[in-house]
């Protein structure tokens, strides 16, 4: 399998996406805050900067385009790179300004005759119309944004420690998806059928990763994840497992050139490879324990997993090498 050329490829897009960073986004972001007299906060920019903005544009998106044969366009990596600014400053809409739906719903369909009064809905209602205004297949691109606004709702179930396990799962495997799939529909030609349910499961098992690597920020402000809920590692293991199997059979299914869905089975494996140390941390702290885990009571650092430990990394390393070959 192609994994040096993968990698390189991915390398090189980290590079260019870099570049594009420091004369698009960073410029952007003070250019934001001066006309709407109002600041990031230093988490949410750095966020955007080293995550949404550098990670997802260079590692999901161009990955996508690959996958095709094609390279990001700048136009492309631009509107990649806003909707990596409106992602975090959605959440605020919902978390900070706790706007209701039917105005988060307006910003998201109709931004342009909006009124704003934060500066959160300043800049989501700025990006948003620019994005409604030169996203080629905008059909694709709002019904997308329709998906994400309905998952972002239904999280606020998640605030209910009696959250059943049916709905945990439908929001976890839903939130991943919507997140994965607009990225791509922010692209020059929207995903196709097979496409979007090898995306379904690609997305679902990265939003697993995040729940697993968020562990002590969720238990803190008592969101109910799949993690945190869970009564035995061992057996969500292989859940996981299960679920990149059924992944790559979706990427291997796709009617593109056998050497680049090898490189894209990698690429989007490396995540689920930081997902199964982190899921190994976990059962072996229940195993120690000897029962489920009541993860309210445990201390901070049990929840953390530090992937810059040496074993750590050479498990990340062993993972990344096995799971793109589970079929």
């Amino acid at each position: 399998m192609g994994y040096l050329s993968a990698f390189k490829n991915v390398y090189k897009e980290i590079q260019l996406q870099k570049r594009f960073n420091n004369s698009f986004l960073l410029p952007y972001l003070d250019e934001l805050e001066k006309k709407y007299d109002g600041t990031f906060a230093a988490e949410q920019r750095q966020k955007i900067v080293k995550y949404y903005g550098l990670f997802i544009t260079s590692f999901l998106c161009s990955s996508y385009k690959h996958l095709y044969g094609q390279t990001l366009t700048d136009e492309e990596r631009k509107r990649a790179t806003l909707f990596g600014i409106l992602t975090p400053v959605g959440d605020d809409l919902f978390d900070i300004d706790k706007l209701d739906v039917d105005s988060i719903a307006a910003i998201t369909f109709t931004p342009e005759t909006y009124t704003a009064t934060t500066f959160a809905a300043h800049v989501a209602k700025e990006i948003q119309t620019f994005l409604l205004t030169h996203v080629p297949h905008v059909n694709e691109y709002v019904q997308a944004s329709a998906y994400v606004l309905y998952i972002q709702a239904e999280t606020a179930k998640q605030t209910n420690k009696n959250i059943s396990l049916q709905d945990l799962q439908r929001i976890t495997y839903t939130k991943g998806a919507v997140s994965v799939v607009i990225y791509h529909q922010c692209l020059n030609e929207p995903a196709g059928e097979q496409m979007l349910d090898a995306l379904f499961y690609i997305g679902s098992l990265y939003q697993l990763g995040n729940d697993l690597f968020d562990l002590y920020k969720d238990v803190r402000d008592n969101i109910y994840t799949l993690v945190n809920t869970c009564k035995d590692f061992t057996a969500f293991k292989q859940q996981f497992l299960e679920r990149v199997r059924i992944q790559n059979q979706k990427i291997h299914l796709l009617p593109y050139d056998k050497k680049r869905k090898q490189e894209f089975c990698i690429i989007m494996n490396t995540i689920n490879a930081r997902s199964m140390v982190a899921i190994d941390q976990f059962a072996r702290t229940q195993q120690k324990q000897g029962k489920a885990i009541d993860w309210w009571k445990m201390e901070r650092k049990d929840m953390i997993v530090d992937m810059e430990k040496p074993a750590n990394f050479l498990k990340w390393l062993y993972y990344i090498y096995k799971l793109p070959a589970l079929k």
